[in-house]
């Protein structure tokens, strides 16, 4: 649908390029820089600086979510949640459904699709310690995927966007990180901003590089192509970056709005007919015995670490920092396509329709795989590399000889490419917002930068550590984010 009372962008606040915004393109040039020339021990550097903090405050990165959740829960409730963000007389820009298919979209897409058999399915063969008495069963793998997906994660983003649209529209200032502190825009403020386009690029790598991954295997198993090598990986990447970059400079309504809405109808087709061909009354069952499991788990998974404490470390810890990682890029751009919704509508749809989505999707897919007769076959594989988990399942639909696994395999394919453009394409659109200049050159040359990034980490090829990679950038974040909120408390009490 299109959008109505459609308005220009924000204009910059500084001329288009090279002048202000060198402060932010040198630190980030220079990085990736090294990544390029030095890869393994750029990465290696990296990966010790994330293994401290994960290692040495993994409760308080758990305990923060678990802040954020109940906070959000409690504005909703609130006085507070009728204001309406821009004023009582703004008019929504966006229809409800394109609302609520860009901020998922852009969110979580391809991470869906890269995780949703492995993870639950991993889970189920290799589930911690802390958990096997309770939590053993296929609700309890789903239960585990759901507590790193859901409420936590929206949240996180939920809270990022409510005080940038806040300050954006409400004190009509710059959708800037640096904008939540200060209305005068003093000029130290921009190593903020700096930090949010870190943890925005490094975020997106992880992810471009995982999926990468992902779509290499997919063509693999579906077409029967040996594309085992760097090259393939690297122009995999070239190609989707083009395609990433022109959706960008299409802007918001012509390039993001409509992939978007292709993205959701397109997955909802693939989600429906797994669901339909293997079991629809066992999916729908585990999907409500998996949510009680969930409600279940909470009390003993947000407030703390299990033992053993590594298991946390690398599932539960890196996931909640990921998504803040996430937050400096999905925060300003939910907060750009909420303007006229209320803060209590914005908060409940952006936390619970996305969890109830996932929800969906995981006991769809998973569900499905470990109920069935050829469970054995895809949890092999999940074991030998989570990216053979979606495409092993999918190798055993051939109902009465058709090749359907293959068809979706292919489609599972056309959307990893899809989801990952508009990740892509909205990540660059607010990191050229951040840093002051919108134009075309200024998004092409944030392309470059993130395409280095990636291409050094698909190198290595190596799931994990693109996961440890993904959180570098938001380490140092989480504290600008703990101020802004600390900032938007102060200036809607006193309001």
């Amino acid at each position: 649908m299109e959008s109505r009372n459609t308005s220009p962008r924000a204009k910059s606040e500084t001329p288009p390029l090279l002048t202000p915004q060198l402060s932010f393109y040198i630190p980030v040039i220079i990085i990736a820089g090294l990544l390029l020339t030095f890869p393994h021990k750029t990465l290696a550097t990296f990966s010790l600086f994330t293994q401290f903090f994960l290692e040495h405050f993994d409760s308080q990165f758990i305990q923060l979510s678990s802040l954020l959740l109940i906070f959000a829960t409690a504005i909703c409730f609130s006085p507070i949640g009728k204001i309406r963000i821009g004023g009582e007389k703004v008019q929504t820009e966006f229809s409800f459904t394109s609302w609520i298919a860009m901020l998922f979209t852009a969110g979580m897409g391809s991470g869906l699709i890269f995780w949703g058999v492995a993870e639950p399915v991993y889970h189920y063969v290799n589930p911690p310690a802390f958990l096997q008495d309770d939590f053993s069963s296929v609700s309890g793998a789903l239960a585990i995927t759901y507590f790193h997906w859901g409420l936590h994660a929206w949240a996180i983003y939920a809270m990022a966007g409510l005080v940038m649209a806040w300050f954006a529209y409400n004190r009509n200032r710059s959708l800037r990180i640096s904008a939540s502190f200060s209305a005068e825009k003093p000029k130290w403020l921009s190593v903020l901003d700096l930090l949010a386009v870190i943890a925005i690029i490094f975020g997106m790598a992880g992810t471009f590089a995982n999926t990468v991954a992902l779509i290499q295997t997919g063509i693999e198993q579906a077409i029967g192509l040996d594309v085992a090598s760097v090259g393939f990986r690297i122009g995999l990447i070239l190609f989707i970056a083009v395609l990433f970059t022109l959706s960008s400079i299409a802007g918001l309504n012509q390039g993001i709005k409509r992939l978007s809405q292709f993205n959701t109808f397109f997955m909802v087709a693939i989600l429906v007919t797994v669901i339909a061909l293997v079991d629809p009354f066992n999916s729908l069952q585990l999907m409500f015995e998996s949510s009680v499991s969930y409600l279940q788990l909470l009390p003993k998974v947000s407030f703390s670490v299990g033992d053993p404490a590594n298991w946390s470390q690398g599932w539960s810890v890196i996931y909640l920092i990921w998504w803040i990682a996430w937050a400096p890029f999905v925060g300003p751009f939910i907060a750009r396509i909420s303007k006229g919704r209320s803060i209590r509508q914005f908060l409940a749809c952006t936390i619970l329709l996305p969890t109830l989505t996932s929800i969906i999707w995981f006991s769809g897919f998973a569900g499905s795989v470990l109920t069935q007769p050829f469970a054995a076959e895809v949890m092999a594989a999940v074991n030998q590399e989570y990216t053979l988990g979606l495409f092993s399942f999918f190798n055993q639909l051939t109902p009465n000889g058709f090749p359907l696994g293959s068809i979706l395999s292919v489609a599972a394919i056309l959307l990893l490419i899809t989801f990952l453009i508009t990740s892509a394409d909205s990540s660059i659109y607010i990191t050229s917002m951040l840093t002051g200049s919108e134009s075309h050159t200024a998004k092409m040359l944030w392309s470059l930068i993130l395409i280095a990034i990636t291409i050094a980490l698909v190198t290595i090829n190596d799931v994990d550590l693109n996961k440890q990679i993904a959180i570098v950038g938001a380490i140092p974040f989480t504290l600008v984010m703990c101020a802004q909120i600390a900032f938007w408390i102060k200036d809607v009490l006193k309001r």
